[in-house]
């Protein structure tokens, strides 16, 4: 009787833990919110309300860049100092997967409340498809590059993530190929370019393309 209590006790601690790294955060600190986009200090839940009560001076600044989405971005800056707080090396293992599926919901949240053309969706859905690697999950991080790459073909980050991992399975040419694809969208990019030449390619062969055009296969 004492094990099974004992593991009862074990989860409820676990999920007490746990759930100070879900959503909005407690005690942020200035180090904290030094590390975070400039817009957060701003969003709804810092020092700062929403669209009607107590609204931060700068919402309009920000609101004029990424429309009404913006409202919804509170969720992102908490998945992100979370996730930050699941990297410290004295968090468990169990409770560093548990922060990091609490932050990937937090990030959905936007996605779901949100128009389909927010402007902030290629980072966070290539934030979710960086998380879900973590969690080993790759079919969900392919997914969530994929689709940052059919929003935005020229976001050279939606691309690096997939192909490192790729590169690791031993799968080097469908790196390379996705990694070309990244490079006819976004030539400039000294990033793409290191990776292409590490993975046996030539960036000057890579013919460049609009951005208006969709990646020929979102599902590489």
């Amino acid at each position: 009787m004492w094990h099974w209590r004992a593991i009862a006790v074990g989860g409820l601690l676990l999920a007490c833990t746990a759930s100070s790294f879900a959503g909005k955060p407690d005690n942020v600190t200035e180090a904290e919110m030094a590390l975070l986009p400039r817009y957060c200090p701003d969003t709804f839940g810092f020092k700062y309300g929403d669209a009607y009560t107590n609204t931060s001076p700068n919402a309009p600044k920000w609101v004029g860049m990424m429309g009404k989405g913006f409202w919804a971005m509170h969720h992102y800056c908490w998945a992100l100092i979370n996730l930050g707080r699941a990297q410290k090396p004295a968090v468990p293992a169990n409770l560093r997967q548990a922060t990091r599926e609490y932050a990937i919901a937090d990030m959905q949240y936007v996605v779901k409340n949100t128009e389909p053309d927010f402007i902030m969706l290629p980072e966070i859905y290539t934030k979710i498809g960086d998380v879900q690697l973590s969690l080993k999950h790759p079919s969900e991080a392919n997914d969530a590059f994929a689709r940052a790459r059919s929003l935005k073909p020229d976001y050279w980050p939606a691309y690096i993530g997939w192909a490192e991992y790729l590169r690791r399975a031993g799968e080097k040419a469908r790196a390379r190929e996705l990694v070309a694809e990244g490079l006819s969208y976004a030539p400039q990019s000294k990033t793409l370019r290191s990776l292409f030449t590490e993975l046996g390619g030539d960036p000057a062969t890579v013919q460049p393309r609009p951005a208006s055009e969709k990646p020929a296969s979102p599902n590489n």
